[in-house]
């Protein structure tokens, strides 16, 4: 998996990282919700290293992602972006993966 960051999305991420312990990554996530309807819910939050987790530096931030939440965004390539009105988004070659993303803590 390829991630690359826009540089509002990477402005935004390193003010955010300077105030995390520095062994805490972040997680992108994709989980299946819903019922007969299943849709994948996709989520940015601080997290520790799992040991089946792929990691992707970029620019001195560390990204996490397990290969379920790869196979769900079905692309190798992904692109975080930051846009004010809009929070992150999640952008594949082929989509807009997810968008009003907040970084936020994993269980808080």
């Amino acid at each position: 998996m390829e991630i690359t960051v826009t540089q509002e999305a990477l402005r935004q991420l390193t003010t955010m990282n300077h105030a995390k312990d520095k062994d805490t990554f972040i997680r992108i996530n994709g989980e299946l919700v819903g019922g007969c309807g299943m849709t994948v819910d996709y989520a940015l939050w601080w997290d520790e290293r799992g040991v089946n987790d792929l990691e992707v530096v970029v620019e001195n931030l560390t990204f996490l992602i397990d290969k379920a939440t790869i196979a769900y965004i079905g692309a190798e390539k992904l692109t975080v972006d930051f846009r004010p009105q809009q929070g992150f988004r999640l952008v594949s070659p082929h989509q807009i993966v997810a968008y009003g993303l907040a970084l936020k803590e994993r269980w808080g």
